[in-house]
């Protein structure tokens, strides 16, 4: 068969894959999955349905990481602090783990070669990454580990065995055109979440499609009524950046200060404020150097810090 009958054929019929792990989703966490099944003996093959490595929130901004060095007192300052801000919902058995394992991948990250900016002690600062940076290196580490990548590939179900188990996915090739269809025997929804509507860089795709996939094939959600608030930003913005507004105070119309009002602790009281009136944004706690720094770490807050009052 000749290769443009091969293509009509695959077209036709759609592409057909069998695979020991179907990650669906080509972030983070799908990235991380994929190269853990690899270490793991697993033949892999990933669906995203952009491009792996640039699509999805991560890629497009900086993302900070609760990077606590393995001693006891550090660990324990950490949990009860996050504990505090989440109303103390969370779950203290599972901070552990992931304190553990996000020490794990960021050491790995750092042995691979990503520039983690240094202190004025020539110390590695690992507690945030730029997402073009990461996700670059990232695509690269699981193209090299010989994962089968479907890119602009959306999943679009899952696909039930006969006892009841998912056995895979299908979706479809937005490019290449036609179907795919991949038989797994154990299936990751690594799809993002429902950050849509936020206007957060490249979060338009998070559209919670693994979500609805889970729950059509019986899977049961716990926990999504504690999902985290949307960040603030300005009205007249293209995009929504919290971390800029630590440097922030914030006041009444009348210009007086918001007691209390902050971009982390003091959201509820800034919420409150704009059931009844605007609220105004003063980047009046930061040196000129931080901004600055701010500018040429993450050019998205560069049109924020045009207009200092909003």
């Amino acid at each position: 068969m000749t290769l443009s009958a091969s293509l009509q054929s695959e077209q036709k019929t759609g592409l057909q894959l069998e695979t020991d792990v179907l990650i669906i989703g080509g972030g983070p966490a799908g990235c991380w999955a994929a190269l853990n099944a690899v270490s793991a003996g697993a033949r892999v093959v990933l669906a995203d349905k952009g491009y792996c490595g640039s699509s999805g929130a991560t890629a497009s901004a900086g993302t900070q990481i609760w990077y606590v060095p393995p001693v006891p007192e550090e660990r324990e300052t950490a949990m009860a602090s996050r504990e505090a801000m989440g109303g103390y919902l969370s779950d203290r058995g599972w901070m552990g783990p992931v304190l553990d394992k996000t020490y794990e991948c960021v050491n790995r990250l750092a042995d691979w070669g990503y520039p983690f900016p240094k202190d004025e002690n020539d110390v590695p600062q690992r507690i945030s990454v730029q997402g073009p940076e990461y996700m670059r290196l990232m695509r690269r580490k699981v193209k090299n580990a010989g994962v089968t990548i479907l890119d602009h590939s959306p999943a679009l179900e899952l696909i039930m065995g006969e006892n009841g188990s998912i056995a895979g996915a299908a979706g479809i090739r937005r490019q290449e055109g036609g179907n795919w269809t991949v038989r797994a025997g154990a299936v990751v929804l690594a799809t993002g979440g429902c950050a849509f509507m936020s206007r957060a860089l490249g979060c338009d795709v998070l559209t919670g499609d693994g979500y609805l996939m889970a729950a059509e094939a019986g899977a049961e959600l716990s926990g999504m009524e504690f999902s985290s608030a949307y960040a603030i930003s300005p009205t007249f913005a293209s995009i929504t950046k919290t971390a800029l507004y630590r440097f922030a105070s914030f006041y009444h119309e009348d210009g007086s200060l918001i007691e209390g009002a902050g971009s982390a602790r003091g959201r509820s009281i800034i919420a409150r404020a704009l059931l009844t009136e605007p609220v105004y944004a003063q980047l009046d706690l930061a040196q000129t150097e931080e901004v600055r720094d701010h500018a040429t770490g993450a050019a998205e807050f560069f049109p924020a810090i045009q207009s200092p009052r909003h």
